[in-house]
């Protein structure tokens, strides 16, 4: 054979590979079957995932779980090939969630050996699927269809929402998926009004998932403004259904969060804007104030101590202080605040019945995992933060659709951070959910505009 021309070797069909090399292997149509077999309902899976995360919880475990699952067998297959798919990569913040999920089983261990482990330790599940969604995405794009999902679904949501406000219709009480009195309408609120739960069932779930879903339609209504005038005004009239279904949720957190991310987003587009929209809501919130009973007395609650929800908050703060008081580097341990509530309630001399978690993300994390779990956790947030603030300044301005995405991911950041200072909203299943789809999308769009060139916005 050496004897040949290099041209007669070119033609001869010579298998390079030894007999039961790699290569063969991944010619093997068996493993092809099984690539295929576990990757065909994946992108179905992230699409009703989507809609999931604004409408059922059932739906967000089954179809975000099933989507991570079967990314993982198909990964799991991928690596048993020489001509690997996918590799493997880092999302940002690595360390730092790896290292919470360190302290996290430590605490429980050392300061919590009577709790039920893996219940608990259960709680930081998402981490696992915050990396199974990105290399979904990475293997299966389409993130576009993830905007429009978001939106369209959540218009249509926000919408029930009002009539809802209005009316006290619960379509799954209707379909006897749910007791009426889940909806109820608060006593600080007109007795024949409503607070919008949507199709969750507690109004500060829906409140603190759609503070977030909003910045999406706005986002993308200040970026249009070059774009299809009908296209524009179709943004502008689902920001207008979100926020009125969020202004009838009286959540006084809500509120606050979705002023905050829509404040936030629009200093990163003018300082014209944003000082417009300073003085726009003062403006309209101090004409509401003395037009709107119900808004007045909702307002007002905020600073009345004797208001319940006011002091059980501030016990249980007092509460979640001395448990890291007592435990000050990994925590009394995930998830134990809650049922050991009561005997600090006691040492303090405090008279209360209420029982529940600490109100507030960043005290829960200190009190459960200490100074170490919370300093992972807020460089875990703020490293997202600048990643996304990083995007936004390296996609191209002609890149429209992507940029909206960036834009609004870093005002539900902002969105669910602040919400995090009065309620334990991270801990809130639905809403932790769609603040992982979310990032998990950032991390996505991220990797992509940092290793190589994007041709334009419809390509990932």
């Amino acid at each position: 054979m050496f004897n040949n021309t290099p041209s007669e070797r070119a033609h001869l069909k010579i298998d390079p590979y030894p007999l039961g090399s790699s290569e063969i292997r991944f010619q093997n149509p068996f493993l092809i079957f099984l690539k295929n077999l576990f990757g065909t309902p994946i992108p179905l899976f992230l699409s009703l995932y989507a809609v999931s995360v604004l409408t059922t919880m059932s739906g967000m475990e089954i179809f975000g779980w099933g989507a991570a699952g079967f990314t993982f067998l198909y990964i799991f297959i991928d690596q048993m090939t020489s001509k690997k798919e996918f590799q493997f990569h880092f999302i940002g913040a690595d360390l730092w969630l790896w290292l919470l999920v360190a302290i996290s089983a430590i605490g429980l261990i050392l300061n919590a050996p009577g709790a039920d482990f893996w219940n608990s330790f259960g709680q930081i599940r998402w981490i696992l699927l915050l990396y199974l969604l990105t290399y979904s995405f990475s293997l299966f794009p389409g993130i576009n269809r993830f905007f429009l999902i978001l939106v369209g679904i959540g218009s249509i949501v926000a919408l029930y929402g009002i009539i809802q406000h209005f009316t006290g219709y619960d379509i799954r009480y209707e379909w006897g998926l749910r007791a009426k009195s889940s909806l109820v309408s608060d006593a600080s609120v007109h007795k024949d009004r409503y607070q919008v739960i949507g199709l969750f069932g507690h109004h500060l779930t829906y409140g603190y998932s759609f503070s977030m879903l909003l910045c999406f339609p706005v986002a993308a209504f200040f970026l249009s403004r070059y774009y299809n005038l009908n296209i524009r005004l179709l943004f502008l009239f689902s920001s207008l259904l979100i926020s009125f279904s969020l202004f009838w949720t009286y959540g006084r957190g809500v509120w606050i969060s979705m002023a905050a991310s829509v404040l936030f987003m629009l200093g990163f587009l003018s300082r014209r804007l944003l000082v417009g929209a300073i003085v726009t809501g003062i403006i309209g919130c101090g004409t509401l104030y003395f037009a709107s009973v119900d808004f007045q007395k909702r307002f007002d609650s905020i600073f009345d101590s004797k208001r319940s929800s006011n002091y059980d908050r501030h016990h249980l703060w007092q509460a979640n202080i001395e448990m890291f008081k007592d435990h000050p580097y990994i925590g009394i341990g995930l998830g134990q605040n809650e049922p050991r509530t009561h005997e600090y309630f006691e040492r303090l001399g405090i008279n209360n019945d209420f029982q529940g978690h600490a109100h507030n993300s960043y005290l829960q994390w200190l009190s459960t995992t200490g100074a170490l779990g919370l300093t992972c956790y807020m460089i875990f947030i703020v490293s997202f933060l600048l990643m996304t603030y990083r995007l936004w300044i390296i996609i191209p301005k002609t890149h429209f659709w992507h940029r909206v995405f960036v834009l609004g991911g870093l005002g539900a950041q902002v969105a669910m951070h602040t919400g995090g200072m009065t309620q334990w909203n991270f801990g809130d299943a639905e809403v932790n959910h769609l603040f992982i789809l979310i990032l998990a999308l950032i991390a996505y769009l991220h990797r992509n505009y940092t290793q190589k060139i994007v041709a334009d916005d419809q390509s990932l």
